[in-house]
């Protein structure tokens, strides 16, 4: 994992691709009462380009880089530090809708190498790319990938059937293997499927579906013993504590699982869309933070808010609805690299980035 370090001043000369604006913000310390955002960079641009955004709906990071898909299907991997484009590909398929997850982890087979996992929304599938030889030099040429899993399936589908899955989170053994996978998905099929993982004597992988939990619902129905979700869109690992996050979109709120998919505890009321601190409106994503907090992004709110999930304590709000420097659109992701944080601010085609309270938990791949 590479820290960053980056000027909060104005005036300061950078030198990069032209995708990179330089916040015209003051010298301040972190400010996490709501309002602007005091900016530290701005990456991204509306375009078709190299580097450019078209609403882009979901981020993940690697090696210090951030990897961003957008609304025309590319996949784009970007200098964290400039916003200059590295590589890209275009997922095979596009008239039917465009990708809303991403996940970087081992390679299913060989856990020397380094995979991205698509999930493949509107083709009820997900996709899985060598990330160290599958993108290329020009992000709108459609590229296959190593492996897909999963076909679409009708409402209570069986497991390994998807309708509109979200988002891929990838559990790894203690030598780096990939051991488990868990996939989101909503349009009537909103659940979570676990996924075992072995090679058959081939070498190929094989993606076996063992569990699903969760069904479609409005919370405040749930039974006793029942999972309700809607939407669930994003997925993480917290891998000290053995717990799956879930942004339960819809439902506004974000659940704590057991990795076998056993409720541990709901934050965040389904009733309260006051906008407070606290109350969370349509979470889309959220990252882990090095003292078990998180940052989640809220598309309804227009804002980031770090929270702390073992207690539903709010710890700061950053952002505020708007178009102008350090306000947000729509903000579908929220990432994390070193002590720097990056939102996908969708709505405004760009990625703000600003200084995290708390460094990111552990590196990326």
């Amino acid at each position: 994992m590479r820290a960053l370090s980056i000027a909060r001043c104005p005036g300061r000369a950078l030198i990069g691709a032209s995708v990179l604006a330089l916040a015209l913000s003051a010298c301040t310390e972190d400010s996490s009462d709501g309002g602007a955002i005091d900016v530290e960079l701005t990456l991204g641009e509306v375009g078709r380009a190299p580097g450019q955004l078209v609403f882009p709906r979901a981020m993940t990071t690697h090696d210090g880089q951030l990897i961003v898909v957008d609304k025309t299907a590319r996949i784009q991997r970007l200098d964290a530090s400039t916003g200059a484009f590295i590589d890209g590909l275009r997922t095979p398929e596009l008239t039917l809708g465009k990708p809303t997850g991403l996940c970087v982890a081992a390679h299913p087979t060989d856990p020397t190498r380094t995979a991205l996992y698509v999930a493949d929304t509107h083709y009820h599938r997900v996709l899985v790319y060598d990330l160290d030889a599958d993108l290329g030099d020009d992000p709108s040429q459609p590229r296959a990938p190593m492996f897909t899993f999963g076909q679409y399936g009708e409402h209570a589908a069986e497991p390994g059937e998807f309708v509109y899955p979200t988002d891929i989170a990838v559990l790894h053994d203690g030598d780096g293997r990939v051991e488990r996978i868990y996939v989101s998905e909503y349009g009537g099929n909103d659940r979570i499927t676990i996924f075992d993982v072995s090679v058959d004597a081939r070498g190929a992988p094989v993606f076996e579906p063992v569990r699903t939990f969760g069904s479609f619902g409005i919370a405040g129905e749930e039974g006793a013993d029942e999972i309700l979700f809607n939407r669930p869109q994003s997925l993480v690992i917290d891998h000290q504590r053995k717990e799956l996050l879930v942004c339960d979109a819809c439902n506004h709120r974000v659940g704590r699982f057991t990795l076998d998919g056993e409720l541990i505890a709901w934050v965040g009321s389904p009733s309260d869309l006051s906008g407070e601190p606290g109350a969370l409106r349509f979470p889309y994503s959220l990252v882990l933070l090095e003292d078990g907090t998180v940052l989640i992004s809220e598309f309804g709110n227009s804002r980031v808010q770090h929270m702390d999930l073992r207690t539903g304590e709010s710890l700061g709000i950053y952002g505020e609805p708007g178009r102008g420097p350090g306000q947000l659109a729509a903000p579908w992701g929220v990432e994390v690299i070193g002590a720097t944080a990056y939102v996908l601010d969708s709505g405004n085609d760009r990625i703000i980035a600003f200084r995290s309270p708390v460094p990111a938990a552990g590196g990326d791949r």
